[in-house]
């Protein structure tokens, strides 16, 4: 690897998951932008860095290591696909999770006569619902806890729960 890849690659290394601007690569390493650009096709070629279009702005890049698993800040998570929102999807999410969730609550009712009890037992946590969804086989990438809440807060905003 020359200089020039060198002082690249540690730049790009060093924004992490959250990857960085060409133009703030540029002004990091003082390197003209024919050079760069340059730089950034060898470093993709060899498969040490690679572009992410963030769902913000589809227009420009962001450079990672390779190996790095872009922040969802960048990708939009599980609900977006090729920088599109799946509103979709998400729908599907809502409504299963809600009859899980009022499957969970009729079961506990019917268990248990006690109104306590009833109620300690139709409650669930994230993790409950995140292996309902996986077991459900409907979601082509494992969603993250913050994922599921957010579904779970969805539904809580849209007065089901």
């Amino acid at each position: 690897m020359g200089q020039e890849e060198k002082i690249v690659y540690k730049i790009i290394e060093e924004s992490g998951n959250k990857g960085i601007w060409v133009k703030e690569i540029r002004t990091r390493s003082n390197l003209q932008l024919t050079q760069l650009n340059k730089v950034l096709k060898t470093l993709e070629g060899r498969k040490s860095i690679k572009s992410v279009k963030p769902v913000n702005d589809s227009k420009k890049k962001v450079y990672m290591l390779y190996d790095i698993k872009p922040d969802t800040s960048l990708t939009g998570g599980a609900w977006y696909s090729e920088n599109d929102f799946e509103s979709e999807f998400v729908d599907i999410l809502g409504r299963q999770t809600l009859t899980f969730l009022q499957k969970q609550r009729s079961h506990a009712e019917v268990q248990h006569a006690d109104p306590l009890t009833s109620q300690r037992h139709m409650m669930c946590d994230i993790k409950k619902v995140k292996n309902f969804i996986s077991q459900l086989g409907i979601s082509k990438v494992e969603l993250e806890d913050t994922e599921v809440e957010q579904i779970l807060e969805s539904l809580v905003y849209d007065g089901f729960v």
